[in-house]
């Protein structure tokens, strides 16, 4: 077995040389998408969007105690430990597998395992989750320490003594766990349990199961965190789980139980041509093709089969679940869920790279030796070629943009603002800030896309009782009353993100200010309009200054996009076609191929003022 310091020490080295990296990597900032939340979480110890997250919490916590930078920085450092553990456990069982196998001796098959490590370390779709807050370096963690104890199952039969199943034990505690954290990830690693379950329960008996449940379950005790904090009534608090009957919806997860599997949006056959693409731009063609060879050299042999299985199952169920649940194209989000596959994907790698040493061995065993070593200690410094070649898109170490949107959606409002926001990566800037930096106290946000989230909106309603009437409009009519934004405006300032899914009504009564729109008492005229466009422009062009280099980073460059999207559509509704022929344009430079640019390019041309054939929804990101 792979346990001697040797090897200990490898797979010590195999995690330690990324986490360096990893942290070098990583940004004093948060970054887009759900990075914000996950960092308020982290921070406030809060409770984010469903299923609640519980256990990312309590992982990342500790590490804002840490005496080093900033603290979105600090959360990055955990998500960065837990991705190096993942490695850790991920080259300790793709050794055990070549061991199996009969691939060399311990160092041979110890460099080999630690270069199909870092292979997988140095790749975008595993790097990216170390250097972000987000639960996916997580959830690799325990579901890759699951698989590492499963591979320590010894199940071919060659002995007398029935099989130990205290590493199952452990692999089924470390599910637990992580279905506290991601439970549709743990949910896809589940399988993997099967070859192992039935032998054991064939040695064993049912107490097999019944102690697994139980491991299980020791797990699942974080969800207990969940009632607990929200009965503090958290600055976050997604769902408010303080009822039996609001816990189960937060845990359900089931407000994003929809168009998924074969009624997702995209055709199931583009979602696996897609995931085809990312598994070769992420390892290249040579990868996938050696884990073909591997896969057939487990099956190859009976004593192999139970390793066949745990890596196969895990590569098929991980990847191809994700491409069945929704499309995979352009979100970096969707790596997180495949990180177990990447892992199990390697290891049949290595095992297809050592496979033609395995034959030499049989026939020269001192050249074999000699050259899976070579090999190994060639295919190590490969590995990490991949952080060179992968860095650019990985590495957030540069990153700054989200702080410069802040600066503009938030520190520079007027005192007391009300802020009415209807996307969720806007308002997950907004909780972040207040995290962080205990940034402008005096705003209210009001965070539109969760007020129907459990009980979310009657704990916004006590928290904020001047809003109670446009809450309830809203959860009734899905709209918001102009009348009464404008009665609010009269005492403070009101701003609203124009969301043309949820806000475009309110086009007629506001003018842009800032990145945002501020709600006048009478609908402005066509030259008030003309100058907060002209402001407007100044605003952009200053923020894309401050941006730099950042301006060009995929995820930022569909913030700028969907912002000036938005100013065209308004300025078409007021009829102020040079300003919004000038928003078109700036558009089209970040997204050139979008075809629903040109039918909005020749509407404002000819002066048609409805913009509603053209409104759509957020998460389309035009061209994206």
């Amino acid at each position: 077995m792979p346990g001697g310091p040797r090897q200990l020490g490898l797979a010590v080295l195999a995690a330690c040389v990324p986490l360096v990296l990893y942290v070098f990597s990583a940004s004093g900032h948060g970054f887009w998408l759900d990075s914000a939340e996950f960092g308020a979480a982290a921070v406030s110890l809060d409770i984010p969007h469903p299923p609640g997250h519980p256990l990312f919490g309590l992982w990342s916590k500790p590490f804002t105690w840490l005496p080093l930078g900033p603290l979105p920085f600090r959360v990055a450092i955990a998500q960065a430990v837990a991705a190096a553990l993942a490695l850790f456990f991920t080259q300790r069982a793709i050794e055990r597998t070549l061991q199996r196998l009969g691939a060399g001796d311990a160092l041979a098959r110890g460099l080999l395992a630690l270069a199909a490590t870092w292979v997988l370390a140095g790749a975008y779709g595993f790097w990216f989750q170390a250097v972000r807050a987000e639960v996916y370096a997580l959830e690799a963690m325990l579901v890759c320490a699951s698989l590492e104890r499963l591979s320590a199952i010894e199940l071919d039969g060659d002995t007398a003594r029935p099989p130990d199943p205290r590493p199952f034990y452990r692999a089924c505690l470390a599910l637990g766990l992580g279905l506290a954290n991601h439970h549709f990830i743990a949910v896809l690693a589940l399988p993997a349990l099967g070859y192992t379950l039935v032998v054991l329960l064939r040695a064993h008996g049912v107490r097999v199961f019944a102690t697994a449940l139980l491991a299980g379950a020791v797990g699942l005790v974080c969800y207990l965190y969940l009632p607990l904090r929200a009965a503090s009534e958290p600055p976050m608090d997604l769902g408010h789980p303080v009822t039996l009957r609001d816990f189960f919806w937060v845990v359900s997860a089931r407000v994003y139980a929809r168009n998924i599997g074969t009624q997702a949006l995209q055709p199931l056959g583009e979602r696996f041509a897609d995931l085809a693409v990312i598994v070769v731009e992420n390892f290249t063609p040579v990868v996938p093709l050696l884990a073909l060879v591997g896969a057939y050299a487990l099956l190859r042999r009976r004593r192999t089969w139970p390793l066949a299985y745990l890596w196969i199952v895990t590569v098929v169920v991980s990847l191809g679940g994700r491409a069945f649940l929704n499309p995979v194209r352009a979100n970096p989000d969707v790596l997180g869920y495949m990180m177990p596959g990447f892992a199990a994907l390697l290891a049949l790698a290595a095992v297809g790279g050592a496979s033609p040493f395995v034959l030499l061995h049989s026939r020269v065993p001192w050249r074999a030796r000699s050259l899976v070593r070579t090999l190994g200690c060639l295919l190590a410094l490969l590995g990490l070629s991949q952080f060179w070649r992968e860095s650019e898109r990985s590495s957030l170490h540069a990153f700054h943009a989200s702080d410069d949107f802040d600066e503009l959606r938030r520190r520079t409002l007027p005192t007391r603002s009300l802020l009415v926001l209807t996307t969720p990566d806007v308002v997950f800037r907004h909780w972040e800030g207040a995290a962080v930096e205990q940034l402008r106290a005096d705003i209210t946000m009001l965070p539109l896309p969760f007020v129907g989230y459990g009980a979310t909106h009657e704990v916004l309603s006590r928290r904020h009782p001047e809003l109670e009437t446009l809450i309830a409009n809203y959860q009734q009519r899905g709209s918001l009353p102009i009348a009464e934004l404008q009665r609010l405006a009269a005492t403070r300032p009101v701003f609203v993100e124009l969301d043309t899914a949820a806000a475009w009504s309110l086009a007629p009564f506001v003018v842009p200010d800032g990145l945002l729109y501020r709600v006048w008492p009478v609908a402005p005229a066509r030259a008030d309009v003309l100058r907060a466009a002209r402001a407007r422009d100044a605003v952009q062009r200053a923020l894309v200054v401050r941006l730099g280099a950042n301006a060009t980073e995929t995820e930022t460059q569909k913030q700028l996009l969907w912002t000036r999207y938005v100013e065209a559509l308004y300025y078409g509704a007021h009829g102020a076609r040079a300003p919004a022929l000038q928003a078109l344009e700036a558009v089209r430079a970040l997204s050139p191929t979008a075809r629903e640019l040109d039918a909005l390019e020749y509407a404002l041309l000819v002066g048609q003022r409805d913009m509603t054939p053209f409104l759509l929804h957020r998460s389309t990101r035009t061209g994206h």
